[in-house]
């Protein structure tokens, strides 16, 4: 069965959860201190998503630089919204855009629980963001069979070059957990 929108909407709206809203309404314009802090935060959001079954195991959340605080979070939301696009990072990234009311996330921290597959790696520069930093390494995803795309080996210093200062993995045992959960729980991996 073929869904069909109005002529004149380009997407459907990624909706945040519920859940997602309420944690973001809470911590919104709140200092989160520190790289650990703000990690721990993405692989909150990651575990939350996979528990309330509103996509996958991932998470991300975009900070002001100078101030720690939060502007926007972001979950995976693939399958809810029938949208392959629809990861954490990207989620974070439009939601964090259109809430500045900008393309250009300068001055801006993506905290992603994961490292970034291929297409997130691709749109983090074109983001603006000058910092990313990142819990599980990549397998994680790849050993619960989540297909993260083929980028280049040294991605690290690829963004670097950008401008771009990446840090992690950080708190990676931590950071796998959302994993382990959404295998016990038997998520839908694509």
């Amino acid at each position: 069965m073929m869904n069909t929108l109005p002529d004149n909407i380009l997407t459907p709206a990624i909706l945040l959860p519920e859940w997602l809203k309420e944690i973001e309404q809470a911590y919104l314009g709140k200092q989160m201190p520190g790289d650990e802090t703000k990690m721990l935060f993405a692989i909150e959001l990651a575990r939350e998503n996979v528990k309330h079954q509103t996509g996958g195991p991932f998470g991300a959340a975009i900070f002001n630089i100078r101030t720690d605080e939060l502007v926007a979070v972001g979950v995976n939301s693939v399958v809810p919204a029938n949208q392959s696009w629809a990861h954490a990072e990207m989620t974070a990234f439009s939601h964090a855009q259109a809430r500045l009311g900008t393309y250009d996330l300068k001055g801006c921290l993506l905290a992603t629980s994961c490292e970034p597959c291929a297409m997130c790696f691709g749109a983090t520069p074109w983001s603006g963001v000058e910092k990313l930093i990142y819990g599980a390494e990549g397998d994680a995803a790849r050993k619960v069979g989540f297909d993260e795309g083929d980028k280049v080996a040294d991605w690290q210093n690829a963004l670097e070059k950008r401008g771009i200062c990446v840090v992690g993995p950080l708190l990676k045992e931590k950071a796998n957990e959302p994993f382990e959960l959404y295998r016990s729980m038997s998520g839908i991996v694509y």
